[in-house]
């Protein structure tokens, strides 16, 4: 493991325009130094034609042999066919930050970058009062609620980080996709323990993610924000009920029909319909345990 002791951070580096149809100069290079490599990559924007004056940061990218580090097994490496090959700025980052011991933060980086290059597209937006909804400590980092999404007996609490610079502008839509935590939540309307979903390495939220994973999950959400993600929770019969209490309800509801016993197909639809099973629940995988369930109701 490397000490890097300097970086990284941007440097001028006079490229102007295209050096392809679909392949920009931003002006600017990345640099890094350690007790083990110098680092001096040439940083190019992404251009896809059918966005082309959408620019988000997953667009940024370096060429693969400027890269003087191992980069992570999950690198995904683009061939572009003038230029040779290119991996994304993210993945640059990560194997960086995951494989190095690296003294400066990364959220000091993006700050930099985005005093620097022009970003002004994000997939999920900042949302009223994201930043109400998450623990003082979050709220200081720079960290908000962005989404809210409910499935099945699940819901999913997406978190984003907002640049210093967009932070005092509540019309300011930008920010980074910076983890998602799940929940299941339970009966008497209670949270519980959530569990984080990691992407993948190649990407900033990974790193975010890490950074959250660290934190005291009972201060993740403030009060304001474990009543919205309750609220934005798709409250059906069976997630009301506890685990026994929803086998017993299934139990008792075949034994209420047995006209359907003798059609299964008929039962595991009439079974998700009065919500014995959650809404994600494919009726097909009902279906299979109708005969344990038709045993277990007419059982003397």
């Amino acid at each position: 493991m490397a000490l890097v002791s300097i970086g990284p951070h941007l440097v001028k580096n006079g490229s102007k325009g295209l050096e392809s149809p679909d392949l920009e100069h931003t002006g600017y290079s990345i640099e890094a130094s350690s007790d083990e490599f110098a680092l001096t990559a040439r940083l190019y924007r992404l251009i896809y034609t059918w966005q082309r004056d959408k620019i988000q940061f997953s667009d940024f990218c370096v060429r693969v042999d400027e890269i003087p580090f191992k980069l992570l097994p999950t690198a995904r490496i683009k061939e572009h066919s003038s230029m040779g090959k290119f991996v994304s700025l993210e993945l640059v980052l990560g194997s960086l930050c995951i494989n190095h011991e690296v003294w400066r933060s990364l959220t000091s980086f993006l700050r930099e970058f985005r005093d620097h290059l022009p970003i002004n597209h994000c997939y999920y937006p900042r949302i009223p009062n994201g930043s109400q909804m998450v623990g003082p400590a979050l709220a200081k980092l720079g960290f908000e609620v962005i989404k809210f999404h409910s499935y099945g007996r699940k819901l999913a609490v997406q978190f984003g980080w907002v640049f210093p610079q967009d932070r005092p502008n509540a019309d300011a839509e930008l920010n980074l996709h910076a983890g998602t935590i799940e929940y299941k939540p339970k009966p008497d309307r209670a949270l519980g323990l959530g569990q984080w979903q990691f992407p993948r390495e190649t990407s900033v939220a990974y790193l975010f993610s890490d950074m959250l994973e660290s934190m005291d999950q009972a201060n993740l959400l403030s009060d304001l924000g474990a009543g919205a993600a309750l609220d934005s929770f798709k409250w059906t019969r069976v997630s009301t009920l506890s685990a026994s209490e929803a086998k017993q309800a299934r139990l008792d509801f075949v034994k209420q029909h047995p006209e359907l016993h003798h059609n299964h197909q008929a039962l595991a639809e009439e079974l998700k319909s009065a919500e014995l099973y959650s809404d994600a629940a494919e009726v097909y995988a009902i279906k299979k345990q109708v005969p344990r369930l038709i045993r277990l109701a007419t059982a003397k």
